[in-house]
Protein backbone atom coordinates (compact mmCIF):
# COMPACT_ATOMS: atom_id res chain seq x y z
CA UNK A 1 0.00 0.00 0.00
CA UNK A 2 2.56 2.51 1.00
CA UNK A 3 5.72 1.46 -1.46
CA UNK A 4 5.50 4.23 -3.93
CA UNK A 5 4.81 6.48 -1.84
CA UNK A 6 7.45 6.22 0.86
CA UNK A 7 9.61 5.74 -1.88
CA UNK A 8 9.05 9.19 -2.71
CA UNK A 9 9.29 10.64 0.51
CA UNK A 10 13.01 8.30 0.19
CA UNK A 11 13.42 10.16 -2.97
CA UNK A 12 13.21 13.69 -0.96
CA UNK A 13 15.44 13.28 1.13
CA UNK A 14 17.90 11.72 -1.19
CA UNK A 15 17.09 14.94 -3.72
CA UNK A 16 17.35 17.45 -0.51
CA UNK A 17 20.79 15.52 0.43
CA UNK A 18 22.51 15.85 -3.01
CA UNK A 19 21.09 19.85 -3.13
CA UNK A 20 22.57 20.44 0.45
CA UNK A 21 25.22 18.74 -0.84
CA UNK A 22 25.93 20.79 -3.86
CA UNK A 23 25.66 23.83 -2.04
CA UNK A 24 27.92 23.29 0.99
CA UNK A 25 30.47 21.09 -1.68
CA UNK A 26 30.38 18.31 0.34
CA UNK A 27 28.66 14.69 -0.18
CA UNK A 28 25.57 12.88 0.41
CA UNK A 29 27.10 10.35 2.90
CA UNK A 30 28.53 13.52 4.92
CA UNK A 31 24.89 14.81 4.79
CA UNK A 32 23.49 11.99 5.90
CA UNK A 33 26.10 10.94 8.74
CA UNK A 34 27.18 14.35 10.13
CA UNK A 35 24.03 16.59 8.97
CA UNK A 36 20.98 13.58 9.88
CA UNK A 37 22.13 11.11 12.02
CA UNK A 38 24.87 13.26 13.83
CA UNK A 39 22.83 16.26 14.65
CA UNK A 40 20.00 16.41 16.77
CA UNK A 41 18.79 20.13 15.57
CA UNK A 42 17.54 19.51 11.84
CA UNK A 43 16.28 15.84 11.53
CA UNK A 44 12.77 17.07 12.20
CA UNK A 45 13.31 19.88 9.29
CA UNK A 46 14.90 17.42 6.71
CA UNK A 47 11.64 14.58 7.40
CA UNK A 48 9.46 17.39 7.02
CA UNK A 49 11.47 18.66 3.03
CA UNK A 50 11.39 14.45 2.34
CA UNK A 51 7.74 14.89 3.03
CA UNK A 52 6.76 17.81 1.01
CA UNK A 53 7.31 15.46 -2.05
CA UNK A 54 4.94 13.57 -1.20
CA UNK A 55 2.00 16.70 -0.37
CA UNK A 56 3.27 17.43 -4.35
CA UNK A 57 2.53 13.93 -5.38
CA UNK A 58 -1.01 13.92 -2.95
CA UNK A 59 -1.89 17.20 -5.10
CA UNK A 60 -0.67 15.45 -8.58
CA UNK A 61 -3.02 12.50 -8.00
CA UNK A 62 -6.06 14.52 -7.10
CA UNK A 63 -5.74 16.38 -10.03
CA UNK A 64 -5.33 13.37 -11.97
CA UNK A 65 -8.44 12.18 -10.11
CA UNK A 66 -6.09 8.74 -9.05
CA UNK A 67 -8.44 8.94 -5.62
CA UNK A 68 -6.60 5.87 -4.34
CA UNK A 69 -3.32 6.39 -4.90
CA UNK A 70 -4.21 9.92 -2.95
CA UNK A 71 -5.51 7.58 -0.18
CA UNK A 72 -2.00 6.36 -0.02
CA UNK A 73 -0.38 9.16 -0.12
CA UNK A 74 -2.05 10.84 2.45
CA UNK A 75 -2.12 7.99 4.84
CA UNK A 76 1.83 8.19 4.43
CA UNK A 77 1.94 11.80 5.42
CA UNK A 78 -0.50 10.90 8.41
CA UNK A 79 1.69 8.25 9.44
CA UNK A 80 4.82 10.57 9.08
CA UNK A 81 3.35 13.26 11.66
CA UNK A 82 4.21 11.06 14.43
CA UNK A 83 7.90 10.21 13.35
CA UNK A 84 8.32 14.15 12.77
CA UNK A 85 6.57 15.53 16.08
CA UNK A 86 9.23 13.30 18.18
CA UNK A 87 12.35 14.53 16.08
CA UNK A 88 11.03 18.07 16.81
Amino acid sequence: MFGLECSLALLGFYLFAFGWGLANDKDVVYFIDRIFLGSELYKDKIITVSILFDVLLFFLFLRWKLNNLAKGVLGVVVVSLPVIIYFY
